[in-house]
């Protein structure tokens, strides 16, 4: 349902909060991506995975952008090739695409715009439209 707040304008997309299906959508999205992280990074993995599903308190664009870029380096060596990353900048528009793909499966995706930004778990969509801009704080460690 839209939140009208003053002049701006907010809207929310979640998925049904139900603790049974919030934990077998959590489920699908860790069976899907597990393998790329090693034995001992699993249970961090777990806990940033388990922050991204929380439907209850979804992320916001900075805690999306930093989850992903922890999801990466917790990651094995050899898939962090499945991590990708795309920005762009200029004058009029701003964007930033993360996304982890397996194969042809894109098990998390991450759009994160000017005035608004979304993601997509397992092929559903959360949408969060923010009314204001925001800078991404970059790492410069981790090059995507």
């Amino acid at each position: 349902m839209p939140i009208t707040i003053g002049r701006g304008f907010l809207k929310s997309e979640m998925f049904s909060q139900s603790a049974i299906s919030q934990r077998s959508f959590f489920t699908l999205l860790w069976e899907k991506i597990k393998d790329f992280f090693c034995d001992t990074q699993r249970s961090t993995a777990d806990q940033y995975i388990k922050e991204l599903c929380d439907v209850a308190s979804p992320p916001d664009a900075q805690r999306l952008f930093d989850l992903f870029c922890k999801l990466y380096e917790l990651s094995s060596p050899s898939c962090r090739g499945n991590f990708h990353f795309q920005h762009y900048k200029d004058a009029e528009c701003q964007y930033t695409n993360l996304c982890i793909k397996d194969g042809e499966d894109i098990p998390l995706c991450i759009m994160i715009r000017q005035d608004h930004y979304y993601y997509e778990i397992m092929n559903r969509t959360v949408l969060c439209v923010d009314t204001q801009s925001a800078h991404l704080k970059r790492y410069s460690d981790i090059n995507i």
